[in-house]
């Protein structure tokens, strides 16, 4: 649709063929002249928009009075350093931005079509590396068209600014102009090394973590979620702790590193640790009191269309979710 408005749009007096065809007068002139009105409309200065284009402020002013004469109207009111649009000025710079919002739309929709090309995902740093990572390699045999750029992250999730695809988050978050799709749940239990809940007495005796090292993620769903997790365990389970000491950290994988190192005592969310566990490096000293977490994991994309690349995965990781479950 954007190409067919840009296409048919013509500006002043439209030419003609020999046979009295309207020819499209849209040349590559008035297209920079259009892209640098909507430049200063946008920032309501011709310095800032010079700056932007890489030209001088008087090449600029050139541009728009150029404009101007083709349309024969005024586009900006000049005022003591500041300019102001007017009326006609303020309802051409609205269908340029439409028209070239319905541009890039069409053009991204051509982009994404096939199963080829880049996927960029965003996620929370833990379940990239305990669940994600460790799978990943069967989405790339599937899809061999497809590279995966993975970030990770504990910032609020922002699509456009990071060029992201997908993003997936542990925890609550309603984000305008993003599609949640819940993937998984979670629940949560201490974690630690066989060594070290033998060396305290843990198995089945909670209380005797008053003499632990407790460990935490203190950004599990957002920033200064801090002792979160760990309080919702005791109150759960009646239980009061006053431990030796605590050690904070960023991320879940930190804190299981250390408790891996017989450091302490993690709270654990025990889908991003079925591996450790089947294999006896962590130990599950409390297995009668395991809590359903209130938060779980999400996909958020843009809302509207998915390309099928993104579609792809998203089927994929559903699968992998629920094989696990």
């Amino acid at each position: 649709m954007a190409l067919c408005l840009l296409r048919t749009w013509t500006i002043g007096n439209p030419s003609v063929d020999e046979e009295g065809n309207i020819l499209n007068s849209f040349q590559a002139g008035q297209l920079n002249r259009l892209q640098t009105f909507a430049l200063v409309a946008e920032k309501g200065s011709i310095a800032l928009a010079a700056r932007i284009l890489c030209l001088t402020p008087s090449a600029v002013s050139h541009r728009i009075r150029h404009l101007e004469r083709e349309l024969n109207i005024p586009l900006f009111m000049r005022q003591h350093r500041k300019i102001i649009l007017t009326a006609e000025g303020a309802r051409l710079f609205q269908k340029i931005t439409l028209s070239f919002d319905l541009l890039s739309k069409e053009l991204l929709d051509l982009k994404h079509q096939g199963v080829v090309g880049r996927l960029n995902l965003y996620s929370r740093p833990s379940f990239a590396q305990a669940w994600l990572a460790p799978r990943l390699g069967d989405f790339l045999d599937r899809y061999p068209g497809i590279d995966v750029c993975l970030s990770t992250g504990n910032d609020l999730i922002q699509l456009d600014e990071l060029g992201v695809d997908i993003a997936i988050n542990f925890g609550h978050l309603s984000l305008p102009g993003l599609t949640c799709t819940p993937l998984m749940n979670e629940s949560i239990t201490p974690v630690c090394s066989a060594h070290y809940a033998d060396k305290f007495g843990l198995v089945n005796h909670p209380e005797r973590l008053q003499g632990c090292r407790l460990l935490h993620d203190q950004q599990a769903w957002q920033r200064n979620s801090g002792n979160h997790e760990w309080q919702q365990w005791t109150e759960a389970f009646a239980i009061s702790v006053t431990p030796a000491s605590h050690l904070y950290c960023d991320q879940m994988a930190l804190a299981v590193t250390t408790a891996l190192h017989h450091g302490g005592v993690a709270m654990g969310r025990m889908r991003l640790l079925e591996e450790k566990l089947q294999s006896g490096s962590l130990v599950t000293p409390f297995p009668d009191k395991v809590l359903a977490s209130p938060f779980g994991y999400a996909l958020y994309t843009q809302q509207g269309t998915h390309w099928p690349k993104v579609q792809l995965f998203m089927a994929w990781i559903a699968e992998q979710a629920g094989s696990t479950a």
